[in-house]
């Protein structure tokens, strides 16, 4: 193949505020900022979170000038005195922090039309690099910058989320894309449910080793594996050699069959939609009305899935089955079988998936019945011990699974487990592939 006309543009994130250090707040902007930069196709080489201290915010922004062309920075731009952003970038800039008027009118009328005065605090909103200039910010009183630092573009934005995924995708991205020629990072993302990395690894490598032999562009393919128990997603990311050589779209997806194969039964998808909207996806193109019966999980596999838009059009609801007197009641199932197995047991889960098609009328239902501790546990049935049943009225089948995890992960695994049956059995009747689906969106 031809190496590539040029090499994506190389950024750094920084992330400004002592509550991103201390745990006080989940730092979700560098993943919002991360996912863009890809999206847009500049590949982000490292996120650096800092405390609100001037001199180190002045030595992270000298230091990602130094190794980058673009410099993504959210946070410390309130009008506080831990606010402290705007003044050390003019210091990196090497400039003067100056009080723009026409800034300052246009705080006043935000603070008007908020229906409240505005304090004289709020005033430093008003100052920015005198080589900088502003990013509009419709929604907040703190108005983003941006200014070039010995050649790297350097944005500042609020770190308020909402406001700041705003003013990336208004004004940060048009200038990105004015700046350099920027095509989307090509990826390749094989998502799986059910088997460790390791495991992964050791059926995948030899595939990507004897695919690299093939030309100079799949040469350079960067492989990782991104874990959240019990999903593991398989990515291949098209990036640069020194010589520009990076492999094309075609390239990747031809790749597929090969590992589609090695990452069976795991594999459940090809592309960034996750499970659940491809099982609304998929059931709603087919038909299918779904239902689940819940006792471990409380209701958390029906939720996921009403979480994607659209799922109306295929979900029925659920059975949350947590008391034995609930199991008997509304899913009909034989108080003389629970006392017989106990409630966590084959010939239960059977009875549930069974009970809870015919109560709610569904083609499908996925019942779960398991032991989410920390307690309840015995020999015979461990802490983790959780049985599946899908019925779809001509035949119900069954799996044990012993999951590990504290409780909140166990019910999550749990839950996903359930959608990976119901996967499954769309995709043994033809009506679920391995291709990204997008959602079907209702009102």
């Amino acid at each position: 193949m031809t190496p590539s006309a040029s090499p994506p543009p190389i950024a750094e994130v920084l992330s400004i505020g002592d509550e991103l250090l201390a745990g006080d707040t989940i730092n979700t902007n560098a993943a919002f900022l991360g996912a863009r930069a890809r999206a847009v196709g500049i590949e982000v080489r490292s996120v650096v979170v800092l405390r609100d201290r001037l001199d180190e915010i002045v030595a992270a922004t000298r230091a990602a000038v130094a190794r980058s062309a673009v410099v993504l920075v959210s946070g410390g731009l309130g009008p506080t005195t831990d606010d402290l952003t705007t003044e050390a970038i003019a210091r990196a800039a090497g400039c003067a922090l100056v009080r723009d008027a026409a800034a300052v009118a246009r705080l006043t009328d935000k603070f008007q039309r908020f229906g409240r005065p505005m304090p004289e605090a709020n005033l430093k909103q008003a100052d920015r690099p005198d080589l900088g200039e502003w990013l509009p910010n419709p929604i907040g009183s703190a108005e983003g910058v941006v200014v070039e630092i010995d050649g790297a573009l350097v944005f500042v934005m609020p770190g308020v989320p909402r406001e700041m995924k705003m003013m990336m995708l208004e004004q940060v991205e048009p200038r990105l894309r004015a700046r350099h020629g920027l095509q989307p990072l090509r990826r390749r993302m094989y998502r799986t449910l059910g088997m460790g990395e390791s495991a992964l690894a050791e059926r995948l490598e030899p595939v990507i080793a004897r695919a690299r032999t093939r030309s100079p562009g799949l040469a350079a393919v960067f492989l990782h594996y991104r874990a959240s128990t019990p999903e593991v997603f398989v990515v291949l990311e098209a990036l640069h050699d020194a010589a520009g050589n990076a492999a094309t779209a075609e390239e990747l997806a031809g790749l597929d069959a090969e590992l589609a194969e090695a990452l069976a039964p795991a594999l459940y998808g090809i592309g960034e939609a996750d499970l659940a909207t491809r099982i609304v996806a998929a059931a709603t193109r087919a038909g299918r009305r779904i239902a689940f019966a819940e006792s471990c999980t409380a209701g958390l596999a029906s939720a996921l899935l009403s979480s994607v838009p659209g799922a109306s059009l295929c979900l029925d609801g659920g059975v949350v089955a947590y008391d034995n007197r609930i199991k008997t009641a509304l899913l009909g199932v034989d108080p003389a079988l629970i006392a017989e197995h106990g409630a966590v047991s084959e010939p239960v889960a059977r009875a549930m998936a069974e009970g809870g098609r015919r109560s709610l009328g569904s083609d499908l239902c996925v019942a779960i019945t398991g032991i989410a501790g920390p307690g309840g546990g015995t020999p015979e049935k461990p802490v983790g011990v959780v049985h599946f049943a899908i019925s779809d009225g001509a035949t119900t089948s069954h799996l044990r699974l012993q999951l590990r995890g504290d409780r909140g992960t166990l019910q999550r695994s749990a839950a996903l487990w359930a959608h990976k049956l119901l996967w499954d059995r769309l995709h043994a009747a033809g009506l679920a592939g391995l291709e990204s689906l997008e959602p079907v969106v209702t009102e």
